[in-house]
């Protein structure tokens, strides 16, 4: 039962760490786009006042970059971007108890299979509540940077965290 309990901890750990840098990946995209709109929108009023000769190429351009403003918040991944931003400090909160548990497991008492079994159940309804609260019915898209993020985060994590996989002595 420990072996269950420690990968379910370290699979919580790396969607933590996951979530992080699908923060990162798509607020650093949410940035570029709006940076990219209000330049085109400031350089097409400027460019139009200046020249004169293009008139229809700055409009188009003021055009699309407006369209763009107006579609962005409704794009399918910003609603996922605010989810992963919501469910930090919860899953946070979650992963405290779990690290709590397994401290308990190994320095305090002897856990039972079944007080273990009990303790990953209930841990992964609260979980299953988190995801369900936090992304209804949809699910995070496999990101390979931000995978490979996360699992460098999380080895990192656990080896100065733990001196051996697993924890025990």
């Amino acid at each position: 039962m420990r072996e269950q309990y420690w990968s379910f901890y370290f699979s919580l750990k790396y969607k933590e760490f996951y979530y992080k840098w699908f923060r990162s990946f798509w607020g650093r995209i949410n940035w570029a786009i709006s940076g990219f709109c209000t330049l085109i929108s400031l350089s097409c009023v400027a460019a139009w006042g200046i020249w004169k000769t293009y008139p229809i190429l700055w409009t188009v351009l003021i055009c699309v970059s407006q369209v763009i403003q107006v579609l962005f918040p409704k794009l399918p991944y910003n609603d996922l971007l605010s989810a992963s931003k919501l469910i930090a400090n919860p899953l946070d909160q979650l992963i405290l108890k779990i690290e709590h548990s397994w401290a308990e497991m190994d320095y305090v008492k002897d856990f039972s299979d079944e007080e273990i079994l009990a303790l990953l159940h209930n841990y992964k309804l609260e979980y299953s509540n988190l995801v369900s609260q936090f992304f209804a019915a949809s699910y995070l898209p496999n990101i390979k940077w931000c995978e490979n993020k996360a699992a460098d985060e999380c080895k990192n994590y656990f080896s100065t965290t733990y001196s051996s996989q697993g924890g025990s002595s």
